[in-house]
């Protein structure tokens, strides 16, 4: 398990960035949580979904287009995804989590 590291401005890191799979083991169900401690007075914690990046750019902006005008086609739901959180990283997810506590109450 990835140790988080001592983070703050007067530290040698001041963020730290995990990522986490799914349970069912797909490369396209993957969250990223980051933690930015550079500024104390204004701690981040950022959850980042992944999308499903296999159409091309232009792909997805249409599909945006016409999300926007809702004008959907029924093949287009795939963009919205979940992600089952394995058990062994619920340990690492929640010292993030309280780390980002101690360090928003600094």
């Amino acid at each position: 398990m990835n140790k988080i590291p001592k983070l703050g401005s007067n530290c040698r890191r001041s963020w730290y960035s995990a990522y986490f799979g799914c349970e069912c083991t797909s490369s396209e169900h993957l969250i990223e949580l980051t933690l930015d401690a550079y500024d104390p007075k204004d701690i981040e914690f950022c959850v980042s979904v992944r999308m499903n990046q296999s159409r091309s750019f232009f792909s997805r902006f249409w599909i945006a287009v016409k999300y926007l005008f809702k004008c959907r086609h029924k093949d287009e739901d795939y963009h919205w995804d979940s992600v089952m959180l394995k058990i062994e990283d619920s340990d690492r997810m929640i010292k993030m989590l309280q780390e980002y506590k101690r360090l928003s109450t600094l």
